[in-house]
């Protein structure tokens, strides 16, 4: 072996421990392909909680904007409640005047047509047939009796004349006051309805992000939290498992009210459509007014139940319970509802009422949405 033939192979060598050495570091170095994945799961679950927190903080303020809407609508339905009272007093008060004031006018007109029959000197011819002194007084008395009695009933006829345009001007006030509530009351019932869509959009998109966030944490086997995970199901799902719980028939009246119940809490509470307080083995508070979040859909059913059953004559849930067991009109439950302490007052006093005829209308779209 040469000298150069031999310093070529040195330099071979180099560079072939070199290579290895670059191949072991990368082996140290570089995470498995499993550690990989992990850490993009990690980094994709941080992002969901971002969203999940983010569509929350969304749908609180849109129910904020929602209980407002409601508000201005009972306001609105409050006072058109006192128009129609005060349009239909109105209507009775001239059609009383109006009969008041024809009597008076026919009157009125009957002494005319006698005094034209009898003509101008009937009084003096009167008063010239006195056969004495007396009966000439009573003749001129009584004359004068007539006349005063003449002119008040003119004077009644033009008081009633009066009286009728005032009573028509408040009759045309209260109209226009009845039709620009009208307009008001469409236009808030609008807004609630969009509003609601809103909300219900916002709902779905929370629970997609809670169903792919539960994906994460089973494959990074993490502890569970309800607010995380809980995506529960649709509303028209829900109302069925209740009902079923309840042992009360799964009619169409009750789905429509506890969809509507649903609706009108708006909650982005896991597992707990009705907002429910009470709490659970693995439930996590919610909100400041103890909303639970529930571990999963039956310990959200159960809860739910639970607080039917025992507040049913200490906060008026058994009205509400005894409404869907026979299958009440819509309207019925609702009341008794809104009559509980579960909301009381809420919704401007209207809770569960003002969104009740929304979902009657399009019942298909807030059950599935």
């Amino acid at each position: 072996m040469t000298g150069a033939t031999g310093a070529r192979t040195s330099r071979r060598r180099r560079v072939a421990l070199a290579l290895v050495g670059l191949a072991l570091a990368g082996l140290l170095v570089a995470p498995p392909a499993g550690a990989s994945r992990l850490q993009s799961a990690r980094a994709r679950l941080a992002r969901l909680e971002h969203e999940i927190r983010r569509e929350q903080t969304a749908i609180e303020a849109q129910h904020r904007t929602i209980e407002s809407i409601a508000a201005r609508l009972a306001d609105v339905q409050a006072a058109q409640a006192a128009t129609a009272s005060q349009l239909l007093s109105t209507q009775r008060r001239l059609a009383a005047a109006q009969e008041r004031y024809d009597a008076l006018r026919a009157r009125l007109g009957e002494i005319v047509r006698t005094a034209y029959e009898v003509g101008p000197f009937a009084p003096i011819e009167a008063l010239l047939g006195s056969s004495s002194f007396t009966s000439l007084i009573q003749r001129i008395a009584y004359l004068e009796n007539v006349q005063t009695v003449n002119e008040t009933l003119a004077n009644d006829v033009a008081n009633r004349s009066a009286r009728l345009r005032m009573i028509r001007h408040d009759l045309s006030s209260l109209s226009a006051r009845q039709a620009r509530q009208a307009n008001a009351l469409q236009s808030d019932q609008a807004a609630l309805l969009s509003g609601l869509l809103d909300q219900q959009r916002r709902l779905g998109e929370l629970s997609s992000a809670r169903r792919r966030a539960a994906r994460l944490v089973r494959l990074l086997s993490l502890p569970v939290d309800p607010g995380l995970i809980g995506a529960g199901t649709t509303f028209g799902h829900w109302a069925h498992l209740l009902l079923a719980r309840l042992g009360a028939p799964a009619c169409q009246d009750n789905l429509i009210v506890i969809v509507s119940w649903e609706v009108a809490e708006g909650t982005a509470a896991a597992y707990n459509p009705l907002a429910t307080t009470r709490d659970y083995p693995g439930a996590t508070e919610f909100n400041a007014a103890g909303v639970k979040n529930y571990p999963s859909l039956q310990a959200g059913l159960q809860a739910t139940i639970e607080t039917l059953r025992l507040g049913a004559a200490t906060h008026g849930y058994g009205a509400i319970v005894r409404g869907l067991e026979g299958c009440a009109p819509p309207e019925t439950t609702a009341t008794a509802i809104n009559a509980s302490d579960w909301c009381r007052g809420c919704a401007g006093g209207l809770y569960v009422l003002d969104v009740l005829p929304l979902v009657e209308a399009d019942y298909a779209r807030f059950a599935n949405g």
